[in-house]
């Protein structure tokens, strides 16, 4: 009878080890990752009529501007933005955490040393009682089930979760400032077309009453052309303080005081190369975000597997050795000194289901945490596919406007003449130069959303805004931890 107790103890204790170490997992498959790759397309939606036949995505885009101001600005901003500091401590605190994990690999050493003193009265008599006690305990929990390793994996993965959105915040920052350099070099460049036609409107105001004086024109085209002085000078006073706003932006970004006094000394640069694309599946490895969001989901399922070996028993070493005295100068005196050593087992019994519950709610948080992922690479993808297509319409309409400002600059200058010479109205003259103006601003706003679109495909598509051999060390360092992680 007593065997069969024997072996229906090892039974169940077998039984116990089995089912801890088939942790649970809450994802749907066991890598939404390669489904994703399996079922993405060759080649971008809005490339299929090209025949593009590139499946590599080049690194290095900032190099493509050909702006040294602008890197020279990423570089300062890289080590004084204060949000990105931010996220380096976050980075730091997460790196603190693990190593808090990696801790339980080793037992708990703890020294404790106390002295009292105690006064007893009895009757007449009084005495005084000294105690003086040491003791070096030790513990180590024996990782039976491998909690403890889902632990350390937990935080391994959050560590990598927050290398990941370092390197994301770090691209996030050089794509804001590129944006908001060029803007700021588009309200420049507005500013100065504002200008020129307010010295251009001026002239013509001089000639225009000069004639008038000598009798050659109505007094309506002076006040028509006064009007349009007005407010050309009302647009310049407004361009001013948008470029100013645009400056304090800008450094704002730099983790510089607003002084609004950053300044750009060109126009905005015209690119037409063509971007290297790649394929679709490459977004997974490329883009920082999802990857953060990939090893959260995996922390989150590590996390499932913790709660699931919450449920078993734990396994407890206690060691301990002490001595006493009455003082402290008594103490290891070499006399015999006192030890114990114990093991024990905690099992949860009975918590009204509230173990399973925690089990369940973290399945369902990885259940929730993998929908929020695959919709999130998902618009990663329509990022890109709207981008490109986004261009392809820009790229069109910049075409047409370069043609048209040509020929509404030609007509302005021969209205002009033609006003002088008396073959035409002033109104003609007031709508060819307003054509030209428009033609104009709308050049300089269009060639600015290029670059604009340019940056947002470089940001969809993720990676490196430097090629690695001159990246920071402080972002290379990032990488290479991150790539580590990935491999493990």
């Amino acid at each position: 009878m007593l065997r069969v107790n024997r072996s229906a103890i090892a039974m169940a204790v077998l039984t116990a080890v089995l089912s801890a170490c088939r942790a649970p997992s809450g994802l749907s498959s066991k890598n939404p990752s390669v489904n994703i790759a399996q079922n993405s397309p060759d080649v971008w939606q809005t490339e299929q009529t090209k025949n593009s036949q590139q499946n590599t995505v080049v690194d290095g885009w900032l190099k493509s501007f050909n702006d040294p101001a602008l890197e020279q600005m990423i570089a300062y901003a890289l080590s004084h933005n204060y949000q990105l500091r931010a996220d380096s401590i976050n980075l730091e605190i997460a790196k603190e955490r693990l190593q808090v994990s990696e801790a339980t690999d080793f037992p708990e050493l703890s020294l404790a040393i106390g002295n009292s003193r105690r006064k007893q009265v009895s009757a007449s008599t009084v005495n005084y009682q000294t105690d003086a006690d040491i003791s070096v305990d030790l513990r180590y929990e024996i990782d039976l089930w491998g909690k403890l390793s889902d632990e350390q994996n937990q935080s391994r993965l959050n560590y990598a979760a927050a290398q990941a959105t370092y390197q994301q915040s770090t691209l996030t920052l050089v794509t804001n400032i590129s944006k908001a350099w060029f803007d700021l070099t588009q309200a420049q460049q507005l500013l100065m077309l504002y200008q020129e036609r307010a010295e251009n409107l001026q002239r013509n105001l001089a000639m225009i009453q000069s004639s008038y004086q000598l009798g050659l024109n109505d007094a309506l085209d002076v006040y028509l052309t006064k009007n349009n002085v007005n407010q050309e000078l009302a647009r310049v006073a407004q361009q001013e303080q948008t470029v100013k706003l645009q400056s304090r932006a800008l450094e704002l970004l730099l983790g510089d005081y607003p002084y609004a006094q950053k300044a750009a000394k060109q126009n905005l640069p015209f690119i037409d190369s063509d971007i290297e694309l790649g394929i679709p599946a490459q977004l997974l490895a490329r883009r920082s975000d999802i990857q953060a969001s990939w090893f959260e989901l995996m922390a989150l399922d590590a996390g499932l597997a913790v709660a699931h070996k919450q449920r078993f028993p734990s396994f407890n070493l206690n060691a301990s050795v002490s001595d006493n005295g009455t003082e402290l100068s008594d103490l290891l005196d070499g006399g015999s000194l006192a030890w114990s050593l114990i093991g024990n087992i905690t099992t949860p019994l009975f918590n009204a289901g509230r173990l399973e519950s925690l089990e369940q709610q973290a399945k369902l948080t990885v259940q929730q945490k993998e929908q929020q992922y695959l919709q999130q690479v998902y618009q990663a993808f329509a990022d890109v596919e709207n981008s490109i297509s986004a261009r392809e319409s820009l790229t069109k309409r910049y075409a047409y406007y370069g043609k048209a400002q040509e020929n509404a600059l030609a007509a302005e200058k021969l209205s002009f003449d033609q006003y002088l010479r008396g073959l035409v109205t002033y109104t003609t003259v007031l709508e060819s130069q307003r054509r030209s103006f428009d033609a104009q601003t709308t050049v300089i706003q269009l060639t600015n959303q290029l670059l604009q679109n340019r940056i947002e495909i470089y940001s969809a598509l993720g990676g490196d805004y430097l090629s690695p051999v001159s990246q920071p060390e402080s972002i290379a360092s990032v990488s290479s931890t991150n790539r580590t992680s990935l491999e493990k």
